[in-house]
């Protein structure tokens, strides 16, 4: 079958929009990645833990998170401190805050990732972590409506730019790969 004009653009329009996004955000994103990877490092060197969650698929990248912090980005180092918490399936799970007050301590970094849904556990769980004064570190869309009233001035927030979940998700993927990546050049210096 042969592609047509209306399908190739159909297919390029949310590339070009997500790429839009990301030159016109790229200097602010970068400067929140900077201070969301002094926090963890901070964390991390004061023998911290770094508590990452998300709901639906932004639970994807808080596995992704917890597993590139505890394995690295590709170069040789030793495992930080990090865990992935899962959103309860069933009523017998331990919620998100149930996980948090158990497992959470002053001083530990809350990494969450909200694409601007109805986020009723990860909320709670951002509260929760509030309350035992962890860093909340927050990718969240720009509106920020879902955790954006929870944050402190010692909180970092990672605005993600866009309006849809599907974007909100392929830049905060990019973006975490980012902060990663920075917190392993904290720690190793430059790539030689």
């Amino acid at each position: 079958m042969p592609d047509t004009p209306f399908q190739q653009t159909y297919l390029q329009q949310p590339m070009l929009e997500t790429a839009d996004w990301l030159y016109q955000s790229s200097e602010r994103l970068a400067q929140q990645l900077n201070y969301a990877a002094q926090a963890i490092m901070h964390t991390i060197t004061s023998g911290g833990k770094v508590l990452c969650a998300g709901e639906a698929e932004a639970a994807w990248l808080a596995q992704q998170a917890a597993t590139w912090l505890v394995n690295g980005t590709g170069r040789e180092r030793p495992p930080l401190a990090a865990l992935a918490l899962t959103p309860p399936h069933s009523p017998m799970q331990a919620s998100l805050s149930q996980q948090v007050r158990a497992l959470g301590h002053p001083g530990d970094v809350w990494l969450a990732f909200s694409l601007e849904r109805d986020d009723p556990d990860l909320l709670a769980a951002t509260e929760a972590a509030s309350e035992q004064d962890l860093t909340i570190v927050a990718f969240t869309g720009e509106g920020a409506r879902t955790l954006g009233p929870q944050l402190r001035d010692t909180d970092v927030w990672v605005p993600l730019p866009g309006t849809r979940a599907s974007t909100l998700f392929a830049i905060a993927w990019l973006a975490l790969e980012g902060l990663c990546g920075a917190v392993d050049t904290h720690l190793l210096g430059e790539d030689a």
